[in-house]
């Protein structure tokens, strides 16, 4: 007898002890090595509830869902009144779609524990499932009264909001939830989803990463982050996200195939080939997956010539607003005059247009999860095609320009640094802009008007790229004695006339009081004297200048007076007062019905 009661009780220890190491396995995560040991169990106790209970988690675990619902049915066999083991056979009635199996074991359950708020709210996402919505609703009224912060009531609520595009009401609902159930991977799906249907995709994509980081293996929240990165044309990350969902559940052809469709659009055929025919392996007969492997096989293969064609596109895009951009930076005093937001568009809009389309090319797969970059591709594309369409039509109103001044090549003569500036400044700013050529020659540097302080030719140089000269030359001849040189300068100006195919020269006028500027008007007309001469007036012109050519320099006014301001060893000169140069161009502008004008006296003009 005590030999039979230690047989009976060696037998007892090892099915329990089976189940011990079998539900610490399972524990750890390897349900595989769980199910050996918890099948043993089972063999030396087949009534063993424990043991039941846990092999049939550990095949929901490996995906054999039929085979738990086996053991969930035998341990209803032996512990009818169960309630745990009926729900959760409901539920895997439900994951398996027999909605109508689901349906009768939840009420089954309901039944044996009325007040079982979890088997009511199981019941109603069957309902739900199963599109009876009336119903569910009922039941989630139900819990609702007895159990106001229920997380599935809340999932629920949020998820009809959200169908019938209450987005804002169903966020509201989700962010209730988050705030109740703060580890609910589920919630944060749930939420990552309403809010990549809102568009705001990189709020979406934090919600699913706090999800998959509560939940490692949550298939579907790694789906739903594809979907969003596939939506932004984030195609790699896309890529990553659909590949966990595969790692995880490996047996699930609709995971393959979303790779399939990340690889196409990502421009990778060859792997869309493989991922789809991984689908088919699996389900054979999936009509999706044939359809899709029909159609990609169809396509002709020219990744490389698409990714050359995207790179034209883009390189067209910059090439055409690198053009337009130089070609409006030429015009930039025109625009600058007609309109700021001119000077705004192609200073700083148009610039940073270009370098973000570059940077969401080079970088929309690199940095897309934090830059949103498919979205800013998309956005930037539209925006540069209306920017050029616009930069075309500022381009086009600048060639509105004077056409006295069409192709004419003109030379500037002042005997110092400044006297150009002060005489005609503001004139050949508008010939420039007209489309003249306009180059600058000065007779000396100016030494003995410096009183020993100040670089004038420096200060000239200065000017002379703010006028945008075509080219300006300084001469070596002696400051206050140009009438000793007379001869020499005619020669450097007619050397200049003929290497420049000069048309036009701007000198002093005959009557000046300072010798020099006589002396620079002496030698102008004797060099230019097959050619269009106009006398400029500057500060030592007497009042007996009487001009009869007026040049309109109203939108070049405030040029004029920054000119001035490059020559600041002149600054304490009353003659370089902007008030008395303003109220020159004033004065001038009253004589000839203008706002601000130039006087010239034509000494001689050509047609």
């Amino acid at each position: 007898m005590l030999t039979i009661f230690a047989a009976v009780f060696l037998l007892q220890a090892t099915y329990i002890d089976l189940y011990n190491e079998g539900h610490v396995l399972l524990e750890q995560g390897k349900p595989r090595e769980a199910e050996v040991l918890l099948k043993s169990s089972i063999s030396q106790h087949p009534a063993y509830v424990p043991s039941l209970t846990d092999l049939a988690e550990a095949h929901v675990k490996l995906g054999y869902l039929r085979e738990a619902i086996e053991e969930y049915r035998r341990i209803m066999e032996i512990k009818p009144r169960d309630i745990g083991a009926r729900g959760r056979l409901a539920e895997l009635y439900s994951w398996v779609g027999d909605y109508d199996k689901a349906v009768v074991t939840y009420r089954d359950a309901i039944y044996l524990d009325p007040g079982n708020n979890d088997l009511k709210t199981g019941l109603a996402k069957v309902l739900r499932w199963s599109n009876r919505y009336e119903e569910a609703g009922k039941l989630y009224g139900a819990v609702m009264k007895s159990d106001p912060e229920n997380r599935e009531v809340l999932k629920w609520l949020a998820k009809t909001y959200s169908m019938i595009g209450d987005l804002p009401k169903a966020v509201q609902l989700l962010e209730k939830a988050e705030r109740l159930y703060p580890d609910d991977a589920e919630l944060y799906k749930d939420m990552g989803t309403v809010l990549a249907w809102q568009k705001d995709y990189k709020n979406s994509i934090e919600s699913l990463k706090k999800s998959v980081s509560l939940s490692p293996d949550y298939t579907e929240a790694y789906r739903t982050m594809g979907d969003v990165y596939s939506w932004t044309r984030s195609y790699k990350l896309a890529i990553a996200s659909y590949q966990r969902a595969i790692d995880f559940e490996p047996n699930n052809a609709e995971n393959h195939l979303l790779l399939a469709r990340a690889y196409k659009s990502f421009g990778n055929r060859h792997m869309a080939e493989e991922a789809v025919k991984d689908a088919l392996k699996i389900e054979q007969t999936n009509a999706a997956a044939l359809e899709f492997l029909r159609n990609i096989r169809a396509e002709p293969n020219y990744p490389l010539i698409k990714d050359v064609a995207e790179a034209l596109e883009l390189a067209s895009f910059i090439i055409a607003f690198i053009v337009i951009l130089a070609i409006l930076r030429s015009r930039k005093r025109m625009l600058k005059r007609r309109h700021r937001v001119f000077f705004y568009t192609f200073n700083f809009i148009m610039p940073a247009l270009v370098v973000i389309s570059f940077a969401s090319y080079i970088g929309k797969n690199s940095f897309a999860e934090w830059l949103n970059i498919g979205f800013i591709e998309e956005l930037t594309e539209g925006a540069l095609f209306l920017t050029l369409s616009l930069a075309s039509g500022m381009f086009l109103w600048t060639q509105r320009k004077v056409k006295d001044f069409d192709k004419k090549v003109i030379l500037a003569i002042g005997a110092h640094p400044d006297d150009i500036e002060i005489g005609c400044g503001g004139f050949i700013m508008k010939a420039r802009d007209s489309g003249a050529s306009v180059y600058g020659l000065t007779m000396t540097r100016g030494e003995k008007g410096t009183g020993g302080n100040g670089n004038r030719e420096k200060e000239q140089k200065k000017s002379a790229r703010f006028m945008e000269l075509d080219g300006f030359w300084v001469m070596d001849f002696h400051d206050t004695e140009l009438n000793l040189s007379v001869s020499s300068m005619k020669d450097a100006i007619e050397e200049k006339i003929r290497g420049l195919g000069v048309n036009m020269v701007l000198t002093h006028s005959a009557i000046d009081i300072h010798t020099d500027h006589q002396a620079v008007f002496e030698a102008t007309k004797v060099a230019a004297r097959n050619i269009s001469v106009l006398c400029y007036e500057d500060v030592s012109t007497p009042m007996e200048f009487v001009p009869n050519y007026f040049a309109d320099i109203s939108w070049y006014i405030e040029d004029k007076l920054k000119l001035i301001t490059f020559h600041r060893s002149q600054k304490d000169k009353l003659y370089m007062d902007p008030e008395v140069i303003k109220g020159r161009a004033a004065h001038r502008g009253i004589q000839s019905g203008m706002q601000y004008a130039e006087a010239f006296r034509i000494y001689k003009l050509l047609r």
